[in-house]
């Protein structure tokens, strides 16, 4: 894409500086050695020799760093190329001689263009590499015709004073290097923002969203800072993306609670509807209207995957939260299984270890669990749809603790002549 792009600007400075590219040939005489080259060789392969001579030019970039020199050698070989069949071959050759000569100091141009431009040649290639043909291509276009202008003044040896113009075509392009390396990181983590915000995210789950902008705002500042940092851009344009799908996924989640909550009328998911979302929850409990605004309905949805999240963590999974909790619900079952499955019964201390620390996390994470009923039933929101995910989750919890249970092995059996004590329902093995 870059090449097509070049080769579209390539052609435009062709059109647009044809009528100024026979100044720079007029005092341009061919050398012996010049005409030696294609002095022995047929009409044909005179015309052929020049062709690859402009093309060589042109791959090394000449249409930009010395447009003038470059266009007056393709005018050149254009002439060579229609007068084929009606020149004679001397008058071929001492063309394309004199074709070759500008080419010679069109190189030497592209020497001095190269020196006097050096840094604004490197934001040019770093622009390139970032994309910004694509993903920001007016800026990309005007930047470059203020660089095609003063590279122009150097070529036609009008450069005195550029020094300030230069300063300042420094400037914008560095500004544009940077905001196209933050669209290169950070376009991923717009786009899901910008979704969520379509979903009143903002209103619905503001302290996740909150979260996710304060990221992909402070990654921005620190591209801004740091934009040559490779690594640190890779890994602050990832967690603006985790920040994002993670919002995204917890504001979904809230909005499939509210819509179960709502009384069947729809009234309420009608207002949201209609871009008016409401600040608190209404449900009918007991004959009696109950109040619960989003954020309590955000907080339940972050202890339940606080609690997946520990699981996880004592199952050495990463972090799982940009996913929807179903998903990571999947992914905890999949690694106990696994973890099981490699064990086979035999236990090494280090093994036993880990299953301990699961244990005592199973046990936080019940107790949590319990927790989150008792918060819910003094709130007065025992709704059988939210009762029934917490009940789920219960489940999940129980089928973990029954494969550590297989993990241990046989267990030992209390003594007969003992009364047994009672032990907590979630409660560790002594």
């Amino acid at each position: 894409m870059h090449t097509r792009h070049m080769r579209i600007a390539g052609a435009a400075l062709l059109i647009l500086l044809t009528g100024c590219a026979a100044t720079v040939g007029e005092n341009i005489k061919a050398s012996a050695e010049n005409v030696a080259r294609y002095k022995e060789l047929s009409a044909v392969d005179v015309v052929a020799a020049l062709e690859k001579n402009v093309e060589e030019a042109k791959r090394a970039d000449m249409p930009f760093l010395a447009p003038h020199y470059y266009n007056e050698a393709a005018r050149i070989l254009a002439e060579c190329q229609g007068g084929l069949t009606s020149k004679p071959r001397e008058a071929l050759v001492n063309s394309a001689a004199k074709g070759d000569a500008v080419l010679e100091k069109g190189r030497a141009m592209m020497t001095v263009i190269q020196y006097r431009f050096s840094k604004e040649l490197e934001y040019r290639a770093q622009l390139l590499e970032h994309n910004a043909p694509q993903t920001l291509l007016r800026d990309y276009d005007k930047v470059m015709a203020g660089l095609a202008r003063l590279i122009e003044k150097v070529e036609l040896e009008k450069s005195d004073n550029i020094d300030k113009e230069k300063e300042e075509q420094q400037k914008e392009m560095l500004d544009l290097v940077i905001r196209a390396v933050q669209e290169g990181a950070l376009h991923d983590s717009e786009v899901v923002n910008n979704e969520s915000r379509k979903k009143i995210a903002d209103k619905q789950v503001p302290l996740t969203f909150g979260e996710a902008v304060r990221v992909f705002d402070d990654a921005k500042r620190q591209i801004a800072a740091a934009h040559h940092d490779r690594e640190l851009v890779k890994r602050l344009g990832a967690q603006a993306l985790f920040a994002a799908r993670h919002a995204q996924q917890i504001n979904d989640r809230v909005a499939l609670l509210l819509l179960q909550l709502r009384p069947a009328t729809g009234a309420g998911m009608a207002m949201r509807a209609a871009g008016g979302a409401t600040s608190q929850l209404a449900v009918q409990i007991g004959g009696k209207p109950a109040q619960m605004d989003n954020v309590s309905v955000e907080m339940v949805v972050l202890q339940e995957e606080n609690r997946l999240l520990a699981i996880a963590t004592a199952l050495g999974l990463g972090d799982l939260r940009d996913q929807p909790l179903e998903k990571q619900a999947e992914e905890i079952k999949r690694a106990a299984v696994e973890m099981a499955r490699m064990s086979n019964g035999g236990q090494h201390p280090a093994e036993r270890a880990a299953i301990d620390d699961m244990e005592a996390r199973l046990k936080t994470a019940s107790d949590a669990n319990n927790q989150a009923h008792a918060e819910l039933a003094a709130k007065g929101l025992q709704v059988e749809a939210l009762t029934a995910q917490l009940n789920e989750r219960d489940a999940q919890i129980k089928t973990l603790k029954e494969i550590i249970a297989q993990l241990e092995g046989k267990k030992k059996a209390p003594a007969s002549s003992k009364p047994a004590k009672a032990k907590p329902a979630q409660g560790k093995k002594k």
